[in-house]
This record gives C-alpha cells, structure tokens and sequence, in this order.
C-alpha cells in the first residue's frame, strides 16, 4: 500500500462503517481516485504533486502519492480508477512490471507524463504500453499544435503554450496509438500527445511537464485532467472547455496604395535628436535637420493597413484636436474622451501650470463625424491615461493620479483630487 496515507477506497469502507454505527453524515465519495507513482529523481514529482493534487481535488479527483515501485501489485493497483506515472526509474522487476500490464490490460487507466516516458527502460513491453521512449530534448517556450479535435480528449481544447523541454522520442509503437498534438519545429513533427488502447485498458501521455513553468498552468490542468478521466473510463468534457491560450491567427492586411509616397519634408535645423548605439546610454550624433510635415487626414487614410474587411473612418482631426493624442477613451454615450499635449516629450511643467488637456468629442447629428467639442480638464501635462469611474474619470498626470469630475453637467471638471503623487518622472 502507499505509505502516504490510507488509500481513498480504504477510507470509504471506514467512513461507511461509522455511518452504520452513529447516522454521521456520509462522505463524498470522490468520481475518480488515482495513484501517482513519483520517485526521488531530479523531476521533483512530490513536489508537482502537491501542485496538482489541490487542482484535481477540486474537480472531483483524489490523488494519493507513492514513491514505492512496490506498489504496483494487484491489490493496490485495484483500488484505483487509473496509475499516473511521474518519475525517472530506470528499471522495472518481472513482478510489477506484470501487475501493471495486466492492470492496464483489464481496464485499468494509465497516464504516463513528461519524464515517465524515459522509465522502465528494461522494459520492452512498457515501452511500447507507453507508445515511445524519450530520447534527447532542448528547452524553449512553444506551443503545441492540436490536430485531432474530434477526439473526447481535445474536444473543445485549444493547446496552450508554456516554457519546457523539448523532447523528441524514438522507439515509437504506433499501433492503437492516435496522436492528439504535435510539437512543431521546422520541418519536423514531433508527436507531443497522444492516447493507445492495451486490451481493456486505455493510456494517455504528455510530453509536457518539466517544472513548474507547465504545472502551474491551467492549460496542463485542464489536459492532464482530459487524459485522466478518458484513461479511466470518464468523460473528458467534465474538465470543461480550454480556450484561453488559443493562438491568435494572424489576418490577411490590406496593402499600401501604389506609386510614391506623398511626403514633403522642411529643414527644421539642426533639432531632431540623433540617438547612435553606443556603450553610454544617450550618446547623439550629428543631428538631423529634416521633419516630415503632416499628411491632410484623408491622405492618412490611404496609408493606413488594416486585416481584409475593417476600413479607417475619420472621427475627428485638427483643428479640433490640440496636441498631440496620447490615449482616448470611448465612454458609454459613444463620446470620445482625448489627453492631448503640447508638453511631452520633454517639457513636464509644474503642477498646475502644464497645457495639456483633457477633451471630449461627440457626433450629435448621426454621421460618425465629431461635431461638439469640449475642454473636460485644462492645466494638465502629460496625461497619459484614462479611466471612468464613480461618475468622473481617473487621469495618470506627470506625476500624479487625478480624479476629475464634472459636478453640474456642463462637461467641465469643477471637481479635481489628487489620489496618488510623487510618480517618478525624471524621464518623461
């Protein structure tokens, strides 16, 4: 028996005894109890164990953790729904090596992840049982590429992407083996996960998980707990939909008009900071002298790219904007809230004595042009974010945070605190 505690089936008969004797309320029974077979190898399994048990004890699945190759025997093994292989054991005696093929062979679940795929390598049957056998890795942040979303386990499962080893296998036993995921590197397809029947029995493995980086990643939890449930015998769609790391697919653009570009620039003298690389940070060269002037809005348009299907709008343009737009938000009326400056870059002036603005533009008459234009807040410098709350908006100024609020409808503040000071902004 695993010597961390009494196994959960055990704990069952005790439980339901003492409900025959005293009417205590009865225990919950968890869906799926499981082994974790670790050992004292440099993976570190008790420690992810204690990262994962929480997690599955939650969803209705206990764990209960064993360094003891010992375990796997027929009385032990039967008292579990599947086995989850974590470890580096290099060799495997006749004894549990047969209780496990015919464990998995009845019906048992086996799930194998990450470094079991380099255990029992005396072992030619649980080579195969596993489907492959590690043979060398890197290390690298990837994602893997799921190719098979019909099957129980990917169903509704987007990948995810993590910091890990980059294993690649060989001896690889093909037979009743259906790949789910692979992990791409150039031209090569290295199978990541994949699921095997043996008799009645059913094996789901993982090539993630090195450390914490995968362990502690709800994407891990969600597909180990697939794999858990589908080996043994459940449904993998109680673990629920995984779609928050889904990649997002970049959109054809549109493409910039042809012809020259209809640029002019003026001689603006020797103004325009000219940073070089250098070992002392801010090291200029000779200046340059030539500013390009500004596109008329509608020239703009034209060079903007966009995905295939969007197109640009103009909303608003000088002269009814200011300065220079260093963030906007749209309010709930469909207004355009902007923080123009005059000051920045480089001239952050004294609280109270900047020119900058806080300004609200607003189509009144339906064509999705701006028609009203409104001061909000003046004697700013350098507000560089907004934020609506309690009826007003909270303005990241220099250096401080505002809360600004208009009072009496007009759309002017009349209401103006500070609520943090003192932001460092040596360099604006």
């Amino acid at each position: 028996m695993p010597s961390s505690k009494l196994s959960p089936r055990r704990w069952l008969a005790v439980g339901v005894a003492f409900l025959i004797l005293s009417a205590a309320p009865a225990l919950t029974a968890a869906e799926l109890n499981v082994l974790f077979l670790g050992d004292n190898g440099p993976h570190r399994p008790r420690e992810r164990f204690e990262i994962l048990e929480p997690v599955l004890r939650e969803r209705g699945i206990t764990l209960t953790y064993t360094d003891r190759v010992e375990d796997l025997n027929p009385e032990t093994l039967g008292q579990y729904d599947a086995l989850l292989l974590y470890a580096n054991i290099d060799a495997i005696e006749p004894a549990p090596e047969k209780a496990l093929l015919d464990y998995v062979a009845a019906g048992g679940g086996f799930v194998p992840l990450h470094c079991a795929s380099f255990c029992f390598r005396n072992s030619e049957p649980l080579v195969k049982l596993i489907g492959a056998q590690f043979k060398e890795h890197g290390w690298a942040r990837m994602r893997e590429t799921v190719v098979n979303n019909d099957h129980p386990i990917t169903r509704n499962y987007s990948g995810f992407e993590s910091l890990d080893e980059t294993y690649f296998h060989h001896l690889h036993n093909e037979r009743d083996r259906t790949v789910l995921s692979y992990r791409i590197e150039g031209d090569r397809r290295e199978p990541w996960t994949w699921v095997r029947f043996h008799g009645k029995g059913r094996v789901f493995y993982t090539a993630w998980g090195h450390d914490h980086h995968t362990w502690r990643h709800a994407g891990f939890h969600n597909l180990v707990e697939r794999g858990i449930r589908w080996a043994a015998g459940d449904d993998p769609a109680k673990a629920g939909s995984y779609a928050a790391d889904e990649p997002f697919p970049v959109p054809e653009m549109t493409k910039l008009p042809d012809g020259p570009p209809p640029f002019e620039y003026v001689d603006v003298g020797a103004k325009i900071p000219n940073y070089i690389p250098s070992a002392q940070w801010g090291t200029q060269g000779k200046p340059y002298t030539k500013m390009q002037k500004p596109l008329p809005p509608e020239e703009s348009i034209k060079r903007m790219v966009t995905p295939v299907g969007f197109h640009v709008e103009l909303f608003a343009a000088e002269p009814d904007i200011g300065g220079k737009p260093l963030a906007m938000q749209w309010d709930e009326r469909g207004r355009l809230w902007l923080c123009e400056s005059v000051d920045y870059p480089n001239e952050l002036q004294p609280r109270n004595r900047g020119r900058d603005r806080i300004r609200i533009l607003e189509d009144t008459d339906g064509d999705h042009r701006a028609d009203k234009n409104t001061v909000f807040a003046e004697d700013l410098s350098i507000p560089t974010s907004l934020a609506f709350a309690r009826g007003g908006v909270i303005v990241h100024n220099g250096t401080q945070t505002l809360f600004l609020k208009d009072t009496d409808g007009d759309d002017r503040a009349d209401e103006r605190s500070v609520l943090l000071s003192k932001w460092a902004m040596g360099d604006t």
